[in-house]
């Protein structure tokens, strides 16, 4: 008897898991940048992003980076080779416009990520973006936005506590 209810608890337990698991999760995004190397430093240095190893071959078209930015996250850079004169990033992120609005990032503390964001970002540091404005999520965790080098809007977060976290 006891077997059988051990044996009946497993198989609950198992579909139980099977039934937890995704068949999907996020991996990386994918920016078209006007310059690589500018961009590069500004994720890496704001953001602390590592730089990982491009797996393709090289492209006549366009020069690319990868970045790890969370375990098994990753943003993707490219810079196409040629003159490009239609930059997506000019058109705004205004309602009626479909496209890409903006990454979101966790931080664990406002405060030191801010202050490395002025230490680190001439765009920043130069005057070209306003100093960011803190704001409340509607469950309480610190929040604002900035812009990258090429106006891409960024979302960042700050994680709470867990005991009182929907964020982490």
């Amino acid at each position: 008897m006891i077997k059988s209810f051990l044996l009946i608890l497993l198989f609950f337990n198992a579909s139980f898991a099977i039934a937890q698991k995704s068949t999907a999760w996020y991996n990386h995004t994918l920016l078209d940048v006007k310059n690589l190397e500018h961009s590069v430093a500004f994720y890496t240095k704001v953001f602390q992003a590592d730089t990982i190893p491009y797996p393709f071959a090289p492209s006549p078209q366009y020069i690319v980076k990868w970045l790890r930015v969370g375990e098994g996250i990753e943003l993707h850079l490219s810079q196409w080779l040629n003159d490009t004169t239609k930059v997506i990033s000019e058109i705004p992120s205004v309602p009626g416009h479909v496209g890409f609005v903006h990454l979101g990032f966790m931080v664990n503390s406002m405060d030191a990520f801010l202050k490395r964001l002025m230490e680190v970002s001439s765009d920043y540091k130069s005057g070209k973006y306003k100093h960011p404005i803190i704001e409340r999520m509607p469950y309480g965790a610190k929040t604002f936005e900035i812009k990258d080098p090429d106006g891409n809007e960024i979302h960042v977060i700050e994680a709470m506590p867990a005991k009182n976290s929907k964020n982490r």
